[in-house]
């Protein structure tokens, strides 16, 4: 019966290492690794997406109908173009870079909101969050961006469940039918 008894405690001891909540870490040169949006990072809450955002599968609302500013961030060649990341209250999608754009295109939102190719949000709701909140609102919002090698249209996956869309964002540059993005303040 001790044996046994050891044995059961062994296993639960794995289980539970195994089993723990930890925050997905990201290296800051992005690899195949799934980032995971922490939920608690929310940065507020709005009644609606920001204009010239296009909702995405009814979680995500991404600036499809508005080029955004990039600025670079460095004296190297990238660039780094600032906006905030509206999520459907405990809507849960993956944002991920098409294959062709993985030298040239990396993406981060949360804390510490490090370079992924790969971004997985996992229905959030949080909870005692540091920045106000109103419950009344469905979208949360998150800080964060793109960065390119250079300025670009360039393409985002968004998948929910088995439904997948691709959508153009300009970053530095226009997409076709959006306007040019605005000059440096």
């Amino acid at each position: 019966m001790t044996l046994i008894r050891m044995a059961a405690a062994f296993l639960l001891v794995i289980t539970a290492t195994g089993c723990g909540s930890t925050r997905a870490q990201v290296s800051a040169s992005p690899s195949d690794a799934i980032a995971l949006l922490d939920c608690q990072a929310v940065i507020g809450s709005e009644a609606v997406p920001a204009a010239g955002d296009s909702i995405v599968l009814d979680g995500v609302a991404l600036p499809t109908k508005r080029a955004l500013q990039a600025n670079r961030t460095d004296p190297g060649t990238r660039r780094f173009a600032k906006d905030g990341l509206y999520v459907r209250r405990g809507a849960a999608f993956d944002l991920i870079v098409p294959d062709a754009w993985r030298d040239r295109l990396t993406i981060n939102w949360g804390f510490p909101g490090e370079a992924t190719h790969h971004l997985r949000v996992p229905g959030c709701r949080p909870t005692g969050t540091i920045n106000p909140i109103h419950e009344q609102d469905p979208w949360l919002v998150y800080a964060g961006g793109y960065t390119v090698s250079g300025p670009a249209c360039v393409s985002l996956k968004v998948t929910a469940g088995q439904t997948e869309q691709t959508v153009q964002i300009g970053v530095g540059a226009a997409c076709p039918g959006q306007g040019e993005p605005a000059p440096p303040a």
